[in-house]
């Protein structure tokens, strides 16, 4: 009866197999290393934004009917919008809206232009009470900011 190889037995028996898997492997990982991009900081598209009405003097109440329900209404309009995970809040004199686009949307930039135009001439639709309506999608830009402040005469404590 004829016992079965493993496969470290196989490995060392037909070792010419492994050596030319491994060089293989090895002009794979050089290949790959020669046709990756390599940005310091890489493009990606950010599919969430902020759509932001403001209302003074108005309640919560009053900001979710006659301002957060007349603009959810006219976003669920867009086709590109996820309207499963779009979701808003309202508070006295302000509401949010968190945007969330589809997949299918390649350039956001356009996208949130095309709509930011969209709510200015939909402003005019709304009670003569809300103040502003614009949109807020730009995340992806940080910046750092560095303050030395000296004195000679000052506590660290008083700076």
């Amino acid at each position: 009866m004829k016992k079965k190889m493993g496969i470290v037995e196989s490995a060392m028996r037909y070792w010419q197999i492994m050596v030319m898997l491994v060089v293989m492997m090895g002009i794979i990982g050089i290949y790959a290393l020669m046709v990756m991009p390599r940005q310091e900081f890489p493009s990606f598209t950010i599919r969430q934004g902020l759509v932001i009405g403001v209302y003074p003097g108005a309640s919560s109440e009053e900001v979710a009917e006659q301002l957060t329900s007349k603009v959810e209404k006219y976003l669920f309009s867009f086709k590109e919008i996820k309207k499963k995970d779009t979701y808003s809040i309202s508070k006295d004199g302000m509401m949010i809206v968190f945007v969330e686009l589809d997949n299918s949307v390649k350039n956001s930039d356009e996208f949130w232009a095309k709509l930011n135009h969209g709510l200015n001439n939909f402003k005019s639709q709304l009670p003569s009470g809300v103040f502003a309506l614009f949109t807020n999608s730009d995340f992806g830009d940080t910046s750092a900011l560095l303050i030395a402040l000296e004195a000679d005469q000052l506590s660290y404590r008083q700076l």
